[in-house]
């Protein structure tokens, strides 16, 4: 998802380019197909720019430093990977069905529906490359008659799939934050601009210009057998001539196309376009609208303690705290795409111009990169659960309450008919009905 970065499986196997033919440890044909980003929101503006400084030179010490880090984390991505995605596919499926119970329909909730589908359709295919690649296998040709053909032509399509999928993600979350800043900024106008029609055109077209966006990288790779006497050229290697009657050994990969090699500066142009399109952009969008519905909530915190009197004050509270902690829900989404998505793509936007700082860097961090863009793919129940009162409410009686014992059934139907303390303000409470104060 993500993603995932946006041409990293590719660019990993572009870092790679020249040195699976002879075994080295660098290759990853689909080793991070997402590359977002290892230090999260750590990782500012200004320590990148000082990495592309120091870039051209780094002495072979840190390069291998950096390596064997990249070696170790190796052994575990993969448990770790699919780990998180089933976690994730799992609680993706319980948003989809909590968010389209009749109840919680609204134009807000049909994004979030539409997020979670994109999140599902981002790790599933993750977790068959993982457990092949890192489970099964490396994703290093150290050794000839592994990659099969079929598999590589999979991890080709997946990676494609997955920068889709994962850019779908990362609009429909700038949508989402449109919406919730209209809804909070602009009430007048929020019933028109916002309504389910519109809700379900913005969908649409972030799928359609999503699938437009990433036609561009169908065609920066071919698959290749690293062993063969071509790829050995194109790599600046001598061929090798096999006895007679020795079976050549053979291990696909996905390499640079032909077109790709011929045209450096249409690579450099994909890496800009998903660096920008994919990354910084959304990001900025992102981060800004944030900033408005913090200080939105601030201001409207504000005007409720100086014109409201003790009575209305009363009343009010229950709409207005249910409202405040959906946006505050909703923000907290967004930041984490932020933190996650906005180092990778800083990172890729300097990969475009500095090919050593590529190389040593971004084809490094790859499988870090990735896993903080499936960890956020997998976290959004999490913060629903947390931070979404009628979420929590509608989830525990779908999957909770008809689970319970009979006679603590009874008890609960007892309070929600006016029994015990409180009469039927618990039964009540979670039941908002205005657009704006749905998840």
């Amino acid at each position: 998802m993500a993603t995932l970065n946006y041409s990293t499986s590719g660019d990993k196997a572009w870092g790679a380019y020249g040195r699976a033919a002879n075994g080295s440890s660098q290759g990853a044909a689909g080793a991070g197909v997402f590359s977002l980003g290892s230090n999260g929101a750590a990782t500012t503006l200004a320590s990148v720019t000082q990495m592309v400084t120091d870039s051209a030179s780094m002495d072979e010490s840190s390069n291998a430093a950096l390596e064997q880090m990249f070696r170790q984390y190796l052994r575990i991505h993969g448990y770790l990977a699919v780990a998180v995605c089933m976690f994730g596919i799992i609680s993706n499926l319980l948003n989809i069905i909590v968010l389209t119970r009749k109840h919680m329909r609204s134009p807000t909730n049909f994004i979030l529906t539409a997020l979670a589908i994109a999140d599902i359709l981002t790790m599933s295919p993750y977790v068959v490359m993982a457990t092949y690649f890192y489970i099964i296998y490396e994703p290093l040709c150290e050794e000839g008659d592994r990659h099969t053909k079929p598999w590589m032509y999979f991890i080709l399509f997946h990676n494609l799939w997955i920068v889709t999928c994962h850019m779908m993600a990362m609009w429909l979350t700038v949508s989402l934050a449109v919406f919730r800043y209209i809804f909070v900024c602009r009430h007048q106008v929020a019933a028109t601009l916002c309504s389910m029609e519109r809700a379900r055109l913005t969908v649409l077209i972030v799928v359609i210009g999503s699938v437009v966006s990433c036609i561009p990288n169908c065609f920066l790779y071919q698959i290749r057998d690293a062993f063969s006497n071509e790829t050995r050229y194109l790599s600046g290697m001598p061929p090798v001539r096999y006895p007679p009657g020795t079976e050549r050994p053979s291990c696909f990969y996905v390499y640079p196309s032909n077109f790709a090699m011929g045209h450096p500066e249409y690579v450099n142009f994909v890496r800009w376009l998903y660096g920008v399109v994919i990354k910084v952009l959304p990001c900025i969008v992102l981060a800004y609208l944030s900033m408005l519905l913090i200080i939105a909530m601030q201001q409207a915190k504000k005007r409720r303690a100086r014109l409201l009197n003790n009575i209305s004050r009363v009343i009010e509270h229950d709409s207005s705290s249910e409202h405040n902690r959906t946006t505050k829900m909703l923000v907290a989404v967004v930041l984490c795409f932020v933190i996650t998505e906005l180092p990778q793509g800083v990172i890729a936007w300097i990969s475009a111009v500095d090919e050593v700082f590529f190389k040593n860097v971004y084809v490094q961090l790859g499988d870090f990169m990735d896993i903080l863009v499936l960890i956020n793919s997998a976290v959004n129940f999490i913060l629903y659960c947390i931070m979404s009162q009628q979420f929590r409410n509608t989830f525990k009686s779908l999957f909770v309450a008809k689970h319970l014992p009979s006679f603590l059934q009874r008890v609960k139907q007892h309070h929600a008919n006016g029994g015990g303390a409180g009469g039927t303000q618990g039964a009540e409470y979670s039941m908002v009905h205005t657009e704006t104060t749905h998840v």
